[in-house]
This record gives structure tokens, C-alpha cells and sequence, in this order.
């Protein structure tokens, strides 16, 4: 229980990190350096208004220095942070592998947090992370480099070739290179395999999120859920998530 708890706190206090790094890096500023600081007033704040979660509660949602709101989603990225550190702590208790897995895992909530704010999925961090995988593929015994490669080139033609394929379908962009940026770094982690489950479950969340709006808007009858703009990231990010932390039968040799 105590690893637990252990696991479940540094989780938190990663996620409070990729708030930083949600917050400024689209905005090109620094994020490993500094005091962190209200986004609106730019106070730098004090150490107890940076507890996750419990800092939130305290200042009653709102800035001590200026009052502006703050977003839920430092909670909720917080919060992510935890749950995602308990999710890989279960599935790989005391292995190796959480220093591979821990990081992707990072990067996918900062990405998904990032594009649903701002419909944007950062190169800085997509394409750093197609190499990281790809290196890490030479050292990791489940994985091949070869496996790893495949997995990014198939990610990101596969999807190139849909966003292509719908552009000339229909004059208009729905996927963004960022989205494909993003499918050849999920298969370069995970191996060409998780392909075809990632791009499954991905795609049945991202119908059920616009079955759910267009109900939610009372506009069924007119179709609006088959156009519904979402950002697809964050879909991609929780398939990904799934696969990872799912069936043992989806790997080979995985984990403990």
C-alpha cells in the first residue's frame, strides 16, 4: 500500500510539471526553468498554492494574487498524472520498463491536454518522441528496432494517406500533420501490431464523443455527429493508453 501511495503522489507531481509544460510550451516560453507562475497576472506563487490537487480546493479556484479562475485542468491533468503512475505501476510493478513507459505515457497526457486547448499536437514533442522510441526499440527485449520502424512508417503513412484521402474527397482538412506525427510515435513505442487496435479503439471513442455532442445538442435528425470537428489527439493518446495498459495477450513478452 505504501508503494501505492508513493506511486500515486510523484504521479501527482508530474502531472502539476505538465501543466507547466501544457501552459507554456505552445507559447514558446521556457518550461524547465523558473518558479511557476499565474498564467494571467504572471505572479510567480508561492509552494503552497503548487500542491496538486489540494491547491486547487484552497484558493477556491482562483488566483490569491489576481482572482482569475483557474482552469479545471490542472486538476484534472493532475489528476491524470496519478492514475496514469498507479495504471503503470500495475502493469509493470518494479520493472525497467516504467522508465520507457512512464515518459511516453507523460508526453501523451501533455499532448492530449495541449490539443484539446489549442487543436495543436507540438513537433517539439511528437518528433523527439518517434526517435526516443525508435532508440529505445535497440535495448528493449519485446521490441525490435525493426518492429518499432515498421510501426512508425505504417502510423504515419497510414494516416497521411487518410488525411490525404479525405482532403481530396472532400476539399476540406480532417486530419492535421500533427495527428500523424503523433500515430508514427505511438508505433514506434509500441510496435506495428498495436496498430490496428490503437486506430480501432480510437476511432469508436472519437464516433461515441460525437454520437454524445449531437444528442447532447439535440441535433441527431441533421447528422451533425458525422462532421462534428474534434481534435483527434486525445482519442489517439487513451487507444494508446488502453493498449498499453490492457491485455496481456495483446503483447509478447511485455512486462512482468
Amino acid at each position: 500500500m505504501a508503494a501505492y501511495i508513493l506511486v500515486f503522489l510523484t504521479g501527482l507531481a508530474l502531472g502539476s510539471f505538465l501543466n507547466v509544460v501544457i501552459t507554456r510550451l505552445p507559447q514558446r516560453e521556457e518550461f524547465w526553468t523558473g518558479r511557476s507562475r499565474c498564467p494571467h497576472c504572471r505572479v510567480a506563487l508561492p509552494w503552497y498554492d503548487n500542491i496538486p490537487l489540494i491547491s486547487y480546493f484552497l484558493l477556491k479556484r482562483g488566483c490569491r494574487f489576481c482572482g482569475e479562475t483557474i482552469p479545471p485542468r490542472y486538476p484534472l491533468v493532475e489528476l491524470a498524472g496519478g492514475l496514469v503512475a498507479l495504471a503503470l505501476w500495475r502493469r509493470f510493478p518494479g520493472s525497467s520498463l516504467l522508465f520507457v513507459y512512464g515518459p511516453f505515457s507523460a508526453a501523451l497526457v501533455a499532448l492530449s491536454a495541449i490539443d484539446l486547448e489549442r487543436r495543436l499536437l507540438p513537433d517539439v514533442i511528437t518528433l523527439p518522441g518517434i526517435a526516443l522510441g525508435l532508440l529505445l526499440a535497440l535495448v528493449l527485449p519485446h521490441l525490435s528496432f525493426w518492429d518499432a520502424a515498421l510501426g512508425a512508417l505504417a502510423g504515419g503513412a497510414l494516416f497521411y494517406l487518410v488525411a490525404w484521402g479525405y482532403e481530396a474527397w472532400t476539399g476540406k482538412q480532417g486530419m492535421g500533420g500533427g495527428d500523424i506525427k503523433l500515430m508514427a510515435m505511438i508505433g514506434a513505442f509500441l510496435g506495428v501490431k498495436s496498430l490496428p487496435p490503437v486506430i480501432f479503439i480510437s476511432a469508436g471513442l472519437g464516433t461515441l464523443v460525437g454520437l454524445g455532442m449531437a444528442l447532447a445538442r439535440g441535433r441527431w435528425r441533421s447528422g451533425e455527429w458525422r462532421t462534428a470537428s474534434l481534435p483527434y489527439g486525445p482519442f489517439l493518446a487513451l487507444a494508446a493508453l488502453v493498449y498499453l495498459l490492457g491485455r496481456e495477450s495483446w503483447f509478447t513478452g511485455l512486462g512482468p
